[in-house]
């Protein structure tokens, strides 16, 4: 039995699939039996629970082989900081993994985590691989660059920018070097690092088979919307105090100070990183985002204005 947390979310729902049609059996640990129901195409064991409430993680591991672990946040809310959940939630949850015997732990993580907290969340990510790293629960740590695929929220959010707007700001230069992946090749990473003893004790790093720049990426969602659009740089000087009265007025905003922060950084590693770690070719992002365009423009509206439509990302 594998248990997977953030089984309903973006990355959970590949790794889920992927698992069940590998011939594993699987146990998805959700907040409520109403989100499961993303996951009922699949014969899955569900368990309400919560990687922040200690108390309900160990009947989750309980007859458990494995955890593919992937609950984590990228922007705070109320209740939900990056200390928290994506640290602390991962000590909680190994514990609990230690205490039931568990054999192996993935902890999917994020190219850049790093031990300067100047970034929260890089910092956060950081703190929940060197936990990991201290357990006795055997495991591996798998770091990909940013995900695309359909329900993502990267490209989608991009896309509302592109189609509102002919005009499209850019935050600071646009040089930050990214290397997207498809959900479903990180999906294929992680659960290779399951399957395989040959990972065990490692950090692997996965990103697609292109390096592209922040610039670069808008441009490619602006050519797979059709769209010309004329680009304006802003200064981060200028963007942080944007960003942070939207943080603090929207629901969703476009765009957080913290997220700002990693607009800054690359997130690349090796071009065959995916081919030589786990043997098998990751999928261009380019001619693979044409679900952008189901992006309408009241929808573009609506995320712009801090509110994602369920019918581009319901999660």
């Amino acid at each position: 039995m594998i248990l997977v947390t953030g089984a309903t979310g973006f990355v959970g729902r590949k790794v889920v699939g992927a698992l069940v049609e590998r011939g594993h059996s699987v146990r998805a640990l959700v907040h409520s039996r109403r989100r499961a129901a993303v996951l009922s195409a699949h014969d899955v064991d569900i368990f309400e629970g919560d990687v922040l409430v200690p108390g309900s993680l160990a009947g989750a591991c309980e007859g458990v082989d494995a955890v593919v672990h992937l609950v984590a946040v990228i922007r705070e809310n109320k209740g939900e900081s990056f200390q928290q959940v994506n640290y602390q939630g991962t000590s909680n949850l190994l514990r609990a993994a230690e205490q039931a015997e568990v054999g192996r732990f993935v902890l999917a993580s994020t190219i850049g985590a790093d031990s300067g907290p100047s970034i929260p969340y890089l910092y956060s990510r950081w703190l929940a691989e060197q936990e990991t790293e201290r357990s006795p629960v055997p495991h591996s740590i798998v770091r990909f660059s940013v995900a695309f695929g359909e329900g993502d929220e990267f490209f989608n959010m991009l896309a509302a920018q592109v189609k509102l707007s002919p005009l499209v700001a850019i935050a600071g230069d646009g040089a930050a070097r990214f290397q997207p992946i498809a959900v479903e090749d990180v999906a294929m990473c992680l659960v290779g690092a399951l399957e395989r003893d040959d990972v065990v004790g490692r950090t692997i790093e996965v990103g697609g088979p292109a390096f592209l720049s922040y610039e670069e990426i808008i441009d490619l969602v602006a050519e797979t919307l059709g769209a010309r659009i004329a680009k304006l740089h802003v200064p981060m000087v200028l963007m942080r105090p944007v960003a942070a009265v939207m943080q603090a007025l929207m629901p969703r905003p476009p765009v957080t100070p913290g997220q700002l922060k990693l607009l800054g950084v690359d997130s690349s590693t090796e071009l065959d990183s995916v081919q030589s770690n786990f043997a098998f070719a990751p999928r261009p992002v380019r001619d693979n985002i044409g679900y952008v365009a189901r992006i309408r423009l009241r929808d573009a509206l609506k995320m712009n204005l801090g509110i994602m439509p369920a019918r581009i990302r319901d999660h």
